[in-house]
């Protein structure tokens, strides 16, 4: 990974430059990581030039970059100046408020020679508020991603009327959005203009996968990987399932890849104990994304259970698009945009969300199809076809040029 010094920042530079602002931790964050790392190779393939600002330092080890780097072609920074999380919590904010006004200088020296929009991802409203009032004021447009469903939604809080309000004061700040799904089209179209709403799916580089045959084991190796937070992508459901699974067929292994709060994980292995399932289940931690596809191509089956919740109506998991695109047949549940692209025994398998006896029956229906590879082939086609980062490259661009 190479390091850069600031003067490359405004001489490499040019018009059509996007800035991506986030509470990251690029280049190893998972899923927005991901999401925005290939925003930017599309980007950069129609020429354009993509810029990423790392708000906070989140690294407990210092990692092999600098706060000023570049990933794959790609130039980051990371605001505070330091990759490495600060322990103490009075340093910790100080740095914080350092970070935005640092921002807020990068921004100011590009803008100087070169005509640019900023990027929110995953921001916070306080960080979004300070930097939209020098924005503002340097004549900055303003684009915020929304794949995700407001987080007063999910969590189903009070006063939402109060929620909405303030949603709707927030997304005057924004020039134009970015959704990944329908609904959130929908959603967002009450509250803004429409032909401000750009619609983008998940990405995916369908360049990391090598399509490879799955090593003939008795032993059928079925894979998860993901975040384990709370229920999100229905892991409690999974192992259920898996339960079930193992009454009918011993010669299975589930493979958990991922990692999630102390809470949950333990919550999570309980419940594996609970089940007598620890000969059939192992968790294998995080894995950095160099090793994922390896991890995938090794597969006879890829899951995901999610529920059918709000959360699930509105996204499109990430990891589908690198489930499809390793060609590995697939059982999911039809939860958001899913059964848009995909259809039962054709594509993927697809199961009722939240039925666990449901879901069993479809991992085990996949496990002795024969007909297994050719859907997995057919998903990598969906994903190529739909799911490429390559194939919208010129609708960011145009978003520049809005």
């Amino acid at each position: 990974m190479k390091q850069i010094e600031h003067k490359e920042i405004s001489s490499k530079l040019m018009k059509n430059t996007l800035i991506v602002i986030g509470r990251l931790s690029y280049p190893n964050g998972s899923a927005p990581c991901n999401r925005v790392h290939l925003y930017c190779k599309a980007l950069k393939h129609q020429n354009g030039f993509p810029f990423i600002i790392n708000l906070h330092s989140t690294f407990r080890e210092k990692p092999k970059f600098n706060f000023l780097a570049r990933n794959d072609g790609i130039p980051f920074y990371y605001a505070q100046k330091t990759p490495l999380w600060e322990d103490n919590i009075l340093l910790r904010n100080m740095n914080k408020i350092k970070g935005l006004f640092n921002t807020i200088f990068v921004i100011r020296k590009i803008k100087k020679k070169h005509s640019l929009k900023v990027l929110f991802y995953a921001t916070e409203p306080w960080d979004e508020l300070f930097l939209f009032v020098f924005l503002k004021i340097m004549k900055v447009p303003i684009i915020r991603d929304c794949s995700e469903i407001p987080s007063f939604v999910i969590n189903k809080k009070k006063a939402i009327k109060l929620h909405q309000f303030f949603l709707r004061l927030r997304i005057k700040m924004y020039h134009d959005i970015i959704v990944i799904s329908d609904y959130l089209n929908s959603y967002y179209s009450e509250i803004f203009p429409k032909k401000r709403i750009f619609q983008i799916p998940i990405l995916v580089d369908m360049d990391r996968f090598k399509k490879t045959e799955t090593k003939k084991n008795a032993t059928k190796i079925i894979t998860y990987v993901g975040y384990m937070i709370g229920n999100k992508d229905g892991l409690q459901n999974l192992i259920e399932a898996m339960a079930l699974v193992v009454e009918r067929n011993k010669n299975v292994k589930l493979q958990l890849v991922g990692s999630g709060p102390d809470k949950d994980m333990i919550q999570l292995r309980n419940k594996v104990k609970a089940l007598n399932l620890c000969n059939f289940i192992s968790f294998f931690g995080k894995k950095n994304s160099e090793e994922i596809p390896a991890i995938l191509s090794q597969s006879d089956l890829l899951v995901l259970a999610r529920p059918d919740n709000s959360q699930a109506k509105a996204g499109f998991p990430t990891k589908l698009g690198e489930y499809l695109a390793s060609a590995k047949p697939v059982v999911i549940t039809t939860t958001g945009e899913i059964p848009k692209y995909l259809k039962h025994k054709e594509s993927a398998y697809l199961a009722k969300p939240g039925d666990i006896q449901d879901f069993a029956e479809k991992i085990n229906y996949a496990l002795s199809d024969k007909n297994s590879q050719v859907i997995g082939e057919k998903g990598y086609e969906i994903a190529n076809d739909n799911f490429n980062y390559k194939l919208y490259g010129k609708k960011i661009f145009n978003i520049l040029q809005n």
